[in-house]
């Protein structure tokens, strides 16, 4: 599979500087995330992860891999919002994972106030490609062409009929695949269609920073 994806370019100023240095870096970081993905919409125990970067239980719940460090500026509910409104998602099922430092993640630098606007293209086309594959889905089990189907607060809807992700995922035999190609030529949703950037909403990620650990 070719997974060679080219990076946002960006041109840091001439003189060295922290900020250069890590949007540079940044955008370094986005090449790497890409090329170290497995399969994308290979099912592992039972859920759909249409690429590295989240993965649908089969009760519906979304689970959004963030790469970005937790510094107080809830970074994790952020990015998401990004990809749960790209997916046309259920926000109230969406939970957020702050990953290790396995190397598949690539590089996992925070700072110079890009952690959200860079990581926005990766996390929408991560979105529409959960989202195609979903509709596809959706529409067989509906019994329905795809272009009579639309995606729309976690689930798939066709008239009056409609099938949740969870469902989708326990029954759609979910095998569809990209190349990053593909990935980069996902449509993605025009700002009059966004339905979660730029609303209020509980932030996900505030819970445990708030609660006490349990002993044991």
């Amino acid at each position: 599979m070719n997974r060679h994806l080219t990076p946002t370019d960006i041109s840091p100023a001439a003189a060295p500087s922290r900020r250069g240095f890590l949007i540079a870096a940044g955008g370094s970081g986005l090449l790497f995330a890409f090329a170290g993905a497995p399969g994308l919409a290979d099912a592992a125990a039972g859920a759909f992860e249409p690429t590295i970067w989240y993965g649908i239980d089969r009760d519906g719940t979304i689970t959004v891999h963030v790469i970005r460090a937790e510094m107080g500026q809830h970074v994790g509910t952020a990015i998401a919002r990004v990809l749960a409104d790209e997916l046309e998602a259920d926000w109230s099922k969406v939970k957020v994972h702050h990953v290790d430092s396995d190397a598949k993640w690539g590089l996992m630098v925070t700072g110079g106030s890009w952690s959200v606007w860079q990581s926005y293209p990766l996390y929408s086309q991560a979105g529409a490609a959960g989202r195609t594959v979903l509709v596809e889905a959706g529409a067989k089990l509906l019994g329905q062409p795809a272009s009579a189907c639309v995606a729309r607060g976690g689930a798939v809807h066709a008239g009056k009929a409609s099938v949740s992700y969870g469902d989708i995922v326990r029954r759609g035999k979910l095998t569809r695949t990209f190349t990053a190609e593909e990935l980069a030529k996902l449509p993605i949703k025009p700002v009059a269609e966004r339905r979660l950037i730029g609303k209020d909403a509980p932030a996900r990620d505030i819970p445990g920073k708030v609660r006490a650990p349990e002993m044991s």
